[in-house]
């Protein structure tokens, strides 16, 4: 995991999951959101992938890349199921209000530039951002593009789909 910058509080790191098998153990374990970045060749592994992530307790997931919506369903079937499974092991309810909010955007810039300036829980301190990169394409010179126009005040386009740039 390498770190890309800064933006106001939040520290920014990049992860490319085909450089990093052992990814899952380099994530933080609190204070911190997400930033997956998939595409339709990834499709494969998002269902584990989510799971381990949340295994990481993640406070916020932005889901980005063409399968944002995707992936913001697996970890929203899969907080659901985590839920439910609580209910039976323990008879108590369980209270969503302390599970991680998610979001997909197929706007790549706008996404995380909600990731890293807005994602917030009105209960746990967020002060990292972890780019999760699942793409065999790579968006880390995108990303460290992001950061510095973000910290000089840039805004992302309303623009509904803007797709990502890759490195290669």
């Amino acid at each position: 995991m390498k770190r890309i910058g800064k933006i106001n509080e939040r520290e920014i790191f990049y992860i490319s999951t085909k450089e990093e098998l052992e990814w899952p153990n380099l994530l933080p374990t609190e204070k911190w959101v997400a930033l997956t970045i998939a595409d339709k060749e990834n499709g494969e592994i998002l269902h584990e992938s989510t799971s381990q992530i949340l295994d990481k307790n993640v406070t916020y997931t932005c889901s980005a890349g063409e399968l944002s919506e995707l992936t913001e369903q697996y970890f929203d079937e899969e907080i659901g199921w985590r839920g439910v499974q609580y209910e039976e092991k323990t008879g108590k309810k369980y209270d969503y209000t302390k599970s991680p909010m998610t979001t997909m955007h197929r706007n790549f810039s706008e996404g995380f530039w909600f990731a890293s300036t807005l994602a917030h829980n009105e209960e746990k301190e967020i002060n990292k951002l972890v780019c999760i990169d699942f793409t065999t394409r790579k968006v880390k010179k995108y990303l460290n593009e992001l950061v510095e126009k973000i910290n000089n005040g840039w805004l992302p386009s309303d623009e509904e789909i803007e797709l990502a740039k890759y490195d290669s």
